[in-house]
């Protein structure tokens, strides 16, 4: 495995990249960590800390280059954009090492693709700016790679790791995400949710 942070596109500043997240509710978190356990003293392997672990919907524009009014109206089109979208459950797998990062990924989802759609949409009427890509599909990172990582060491510590299971989306966030490239983490400031309610 090589480093996520030095192959990542680099984003104008490491603060204030506005996201939309699912997040794991508490059960699936705990199994999220528990499985995350498993990559403990992996050399350039830091995990995610469990009150980060997400599921990113689509990375979206800079907060800072946004004003109040347009926040706003960002808000009110991801409101009416998801207004019509149902909760639903997607089935997760084990963990798995890619080239820079360690996740588990869900099996593809005909909701989870509606649900990126509709964000898609929402940030297509608001901004100028070309969106960026799809997420390859739903998933939840468990560690990103801060440079080398043995790879034969991740694949045997993770060879009979179980599926997560059932993962819940009931709900979704808009975040302001900063990336911490020094300690291999993100974290975020939550700025609004909407209940998936069909």
């Amino acid at each position: 495995m090589r480093s996520f942070f030095e192959s990542m596109t680099p984003w104008p500043r490491n603060d204030g990249a506005l996201h939309v997240y699912a997040l794991p509710d508490d059960a699936v978190a705990d199994r999220l960590e528990e499985l995350s356990t498993r990559l403990d003293g992996v050399t350039g392997l830091p995990r995610m800390p469990r009150t980060w672990l997400h599921l990113t919907v689509r990375q979206l524009t800079q907060f800072d280059d946004l004003g109040q009014a347009e926040l706003t109206r960002l808000c009110d089109e991801l409101g009416l954009a998801l207004s019509g979208l149902a909760p639903f459950e997607l089935t997760m797998g084990a963990p798995t090492a890619h080239e820079t990062t360690v996740n588990c990924d869900a099996e593809p989802s005909q909701p989870w693709d509606a649900l990126v759609g509709a964000v898609r949409s929402a940030a297509t009427s608001f901004a100028g700016d070309p969106l960026h890509p799809d997420p390859y599909g739903p998933h939840v990172t468990l560690a990103y790679a801060t440079g080398e990582v043995d790879d034969r060491e991740v694949r045997e510590r993770l060879a009979d790791a179980p599926a997560v299971g059932q993962v819940p989306i009931r709900q979704v966030h808009l975040v302001s995400v900063t990336v911490r490239p020094e300690i291999g983490t993100f974290d975020w400031t939550e700025l609004a949710n909407w209940e998936l309610r069909g």
